[in-house]
């Protein structure tokens, strides 16, 4: 994708892909909570930190990617029904690659089907004026959580329970229910991550005065509605012991881990305090604004930072530029790695091999193996039009 206004790229933007790829790492190799002698549990820092936030993070960028891409291509002189068509491919490719490659890895959550859907829905939303999608994506964060929570309630338990497959369109209404509503990522919520994206690309990120009050933006709103979360759950910590069935004393890391061994808060869905819960993944609206809030500032920190750290941060922008290609890879290796290593050894080889991406495309106009396939597949390399551009995209 190209960046607003210029052919120069954001860096910061590339990095925050970085970011969020590393975070879905550590949370599919290592354990979110831990338990010592005395058989006490406790999250451990990847539980504490990265779950939850690091898809959240992911999902965000989409909408921003989704919003640079499209600019970059009007640039080029192709028409908005060229554009969409475009984006439509490139979104039907993602999702029927996450279809493909879903049973590899049942452990994980594949976040691919859904992120293709986002792009298939979000190019509705391109064209409206800043201000208009800064308020739609704000009112869709607050509200469709409080909307969810009563359907993902009545339909508990109607998932599919494996990632999304081909297979799942001989049973499209359940493929749906589980996709929009009871899924793991349900887009009735994500979906407004997305539009935040689109909104974050409609602000001046160049700008160093837009990226400082969006950097104290998102940390105020990520603070206080966790803070506000962690307190509100605590205190109603027997009413979630009672529905979940399990001891008081676990409440504190449940609720930040957001399950340990045999135990979920999905029993938890049917209070309606259920919508002040802190815990990642759980689409509460408490976690869903902290979950964007978290979002706004990493993006705003490394778009300041990034540019500042000469080579260094050419390597970890170069390795940002290979989502894909990097996520889809750790979904193959992981299953035979796990057989045989430790998560430890298993954490340093994904990183040696986003190192290798980082060297590689950091300094080189080259693009992810399977970026360019999609760039390819989906036609965005085509040009049309009087207004042909030199700029790359990312």
């Amino acid at each position: 994708m190209e960046n607003l206004g210029t052919s120069q790229r954001l860096l910061g933007v590339d990095a925050a892909r970085l970011v969020a790829i590393l975070g879905m790492f550590a949370a599919h190799v290592f354990s979110l909570y831990t338990t010592d002698a005395g058989g006490e549990f406790s999250p451990t820092f990847t539980g504490a930190l990265a779950s939850g936030r690091a898809s959240v993070l992911f999902m965000v960028l989409a909408g921003l990617s989704l919003a640079l891409l499209s600019d970059s291509l009007s640039k080029k002189g192709l028409s908005h029904p060229k554009i969409y068509s475009v984006l439509a491919r490139r979104a039907l490719i993602i999702a029927g690659l996450g279809m493909l490659i879903g049973t590899i890895n049942e452990r994980i959550a594949v976040i691919l089907v859904h992120y293709g859907l986002l792009f298939l829905l979000l190019p509705l939303a391109l064209r409206l004026p800043r201000t208009i999608i800064c308020v739609v994506s704000a009112s869709w964060l607050l509200l469709m959580p409080i909307l969810w929570r009563p359907l993902a309630a009545i339909w508990l338990g109607q998932t599919l329970e494996h990632n999304p497959t081909f297979s799942d369109l001989k049973t499209p209404l359940l493929l749906g229910q589980d996709l929009i509503v009871t899924g793991y990522y349900p887009l009735m919520v994500w979906f407004g991550y997305g539009l935040l994206g689109i909104a974050l690309a409609r602000c001046n990120l160049r700008d160093r005065a837009v990226v400082l009050w969006l950097i104290a933006a998102g940390t105020t709103v990520a603070i206080v509605t966790y803070g506000l979360g962690r307190t509100l759950a605590l205190g109603a910590a027997d009413q979630i012991s009672a529905a979940v069935g399990s001891p008081t004393s676990l409440v504190s890391t449940l609720i930040i881990t957001g399950r340990l061994a045999g135990i979920n808060l999905d029993p938890y869905l049917a209070d309606v305090h259920y919508l002040w819960l802190p815990t990642g993944h759980s689409n509460s609206l408490l976690a869903t604004l902290h979950a964007a809030g978290c979002a706004v500032a990493v993006i705003g920190v490394l778009v300041l930072v990034i540019p500042r750290l000469g080579g260094f941060g050419r390597i970890l922008a170069g390795a940002g530029r290979a989502p894909l290609t990097l996520y889809v890879g750790h979904l193959v290796l992981l299953p035979v790695l796990q057989h045989f290593l430790t998560p430890m050894v298993i954490w340093w080889i994904l990183c040696s091999f986003t190192a290798s991406f980082g060297l590689w495309l950091g300094f080189t106009k080259a693009s992810g193996p399977l970026e360019y396939c999609v760039r390819v597949l989906s036609g965005a390399d085509s040009v049309s039009g009087p207004k042909q551009s030199s700029a790359k995209t990312q």
